[in-house]
């Protein structure tokens, strides 16, 4: 069965220094394109998550979203600025001396100075991705599971909707069938009239029924639709059969679909019928409706 472009799914892991949180959200593109915002320390790793991504998901803007939770303290550093400090603590003496007080007590300076600015800096340290990597590709792969169940189910509904719109599609098709034939016969009626008409006018002998098979047999070659319809019934029937594959099938069903769209012109054009014609605007509507939904297709 189809799957949609679109769906959401959540992840997470967490283990003894670090907690993981990850969230992907697709949404409808022509290729597939991957756009990761992840903690800074994961950079590394994220070739490794986009593949494992694209694995899996072929077509559609996928966002994912990793944060992050130390509960530990692997990964955490903090830098002293000592110039900055032993500048704070000169100019702390400085001041005392020229206010004339007497200096405070040494750890009291201290709790001072580390709370300056940019004296105390925490940093990234250096953190073991290779022993994080089986957690966070298990969060990953926990909320692709999510995301590809809300994309088949999404994806179930949308093809019962082409299903409907198929079968619309094919009554169409077969009004067409059916009326081709009868235009044939209208015209040939009419032309049959027509010259009755201008021979009695004329005062001429009786009618060329040989002349009149000739010009309705010209007519009948022209505005003959046989091969636009057997490939338009060809084209629904690869439609259906798209419906059922597990595959990425959207492209292949924007083809049909401009596929369709050409015979039903072609049809419209050759045939020359009003209610044809009618018959073949009211397809293209459907045909519209049928490509506007397969963009949501992977």
């Amino acid at each position: 069965m189809v799957q949609s472009m679109t769906g959401y799914g959540r992840g997470q892991w967490e283990e003894e220094d670090f907690t993981f949180q990850i969230e992907i959200k697709t949404v409808n593109h022509r290729y597939g394109e991957v756009a990761l915002r992840l903690p800074r320390f994961l950079n590394p790793l994220e070739n490794r998550l986009r593949r494992k991504i694209l694995a899996q998901i072929s077509r559609g803007h996928i966002d994912v979203f990793i944060t992050s939770g130390y509960t530990g303290a692997e990964g955490r550093q903090v830098k002293i600025d000592k110039g900055l400090a032993k500048a704070y603590h000169d100019s702390l003496k400085e001041l005392a001396h020229l206010l004339g007080s007497p200096g405070e007590s040494f750890s009291q300076e201290l709790l001072f100075i580390a709370g300056c600015p940019d004296v105390l800096l925490p940093e990234e340290g250096a953190v073991d991705l290779e022993r994080l990597w089986p957690g966070i590709a298990q969060a990953t792969d926990e909320a692709l599971a999510h995301l590809l169940e809300m994309r088949r189910t999404e994806g179930r509904q949308l093809a019962a909707d082409l299903e409907k719109r198929i079968a619309v599609i094919e009554g169409q098709l077969e009004t067409i069938e059916g009326r081709a034939p009868e235009t044939v016969q209208e015209y040939r009626q009419k032309l049959e009239w027509q010259l009755r008409q201008l021979l009695q006018e004329a005062g001429s002998g009786p009618l060329d029924e040989s002349r009149v098979i000739q010009e309705t047999a010209i007519y009948a070659d022209r505005v003959n639709v046989t091969e636009e319809i057997v490939r338009l019934h060809s084209h629904l029937r690869q439609f259906r059969q798209l419906l059922r594959e597990e595959a990425p099938v959207g492209r292949r069903m924007d083809f049909l679909v401009q596929e369709m769209n050409r015979e039903a012109n072609t049809i419209a054009s050759k045939a020359g019928d009003a209610p044809i014609i009618q018959t073949i605007v009211d397809m293209k509507s459907e045909i519209e409706k049928v490509r506007e939904q397969i963009q949501n297709i992977q």
